[in-house]
């Protein structure tokens, strides 16, 4: 045989012989530092890990940046595989598979405009006020979910959160903590605080459509990213975000 026919064969049998990585779709929304774009290209902790074990399981993730609510309503009408950095409640339990083990942790509280600080301790501080709250979130306090003493102003984005905020179209809104830290840095935002003591928290999961073939996915995913959060990689993506 020619050497260069024996080295096409030669590389024919590795490529037919090398596995084919898996398509996955997965859907989330712009939520620095967990997840965002710079410079066209993604980034934040939560996307890193999720796109280190998902392809370590044998998987080609296609990531899509989206609106939230849309996020939302791709996954379950079956146009995406799975969503990055969702909560769980009962309802979203009979949605999607969720792993055995989160992500991170969300912490939400409650921002102000240091001109105006209304106090924060209980929901009845909030009674006769404007919160901005992001359309499609729910939010780990069924009390404050379901409180008809406030005003719930739903905002597309985060960023126009806190624009609202400031313009003072809204008296407060609730954002989680690193996020909302995170996007006044990104737009140069300044006369505003939080209230350290949260409104609610709860972790943050990579769910998967409730379809039988992701079931054993979602499985998978939870343990491996168990033993990933063991290793010095885990710890170098959360060093590199200042976690």
């Amino acid at each position: 045989m020619k050497p260069t026919v024996a080295l096409l064969f030669a590389l024919a049998l590795l490529f037919c012989g090398a596995p084919r990585a898996e398509p996955i779709t997965v859907v989330t929304e712009p939520w620095p530092p967990y997840v965002f774009l710079q410079d066209g290209q993604l980034r934040g902790v939560d996307y890193e890990v999720s796109q280190h074990i998902l392809q370590d399981l044998g998987y080609q993730p296609d990531w899509r940046v989206m609106p939230w609510k849309r996020a939302q309503h791709d996954v379950l009408a079956g146009q995406a595989d799975a969503i990055l950095d969702i909560t769980v409640n009962a309802e979203r339990q009979n949605q999607y598979h969720f792993p055995t083990e989160p992500l991170s942790n969300s912490e939400s509280v409650l921002f102000y405009r240091t001109s105006d600080p209304f106090p924060y301790s209980t929901l009845d501080d909030l009674r006769g006020l404007r919160i901005g709250v992001s359309a499609g979130y729910s939010y780990g306090n069924p009390a404050f979910n379901q409180a008809e003493h406030l005003t719930r102003e739903p905002c597309p984005s985060i960023e126009s959160c806190l624009l609202m905020l400031q313009r003072g179209r809204v008296d407060m809104t609730v954002i989680n903590r690193q996020v909302g830290l995170y996007t006044l840095s990104l737009l140069g935002l300044e006369g505003i605080a939080y209230h350290p003591q949260p409104l609610s928290s709860g972790p943050l999961y990579l769910a998967f459509a409730r379809r039988p073939d992701l079931a054993d996915l979602a499985l998978r995913f939870g343990e491996a990213l168990k033993t990933y959060k063991q290793t010095a990689g885990y710890q170098q993506i959360l060093r590199a975000y200042g976690l």
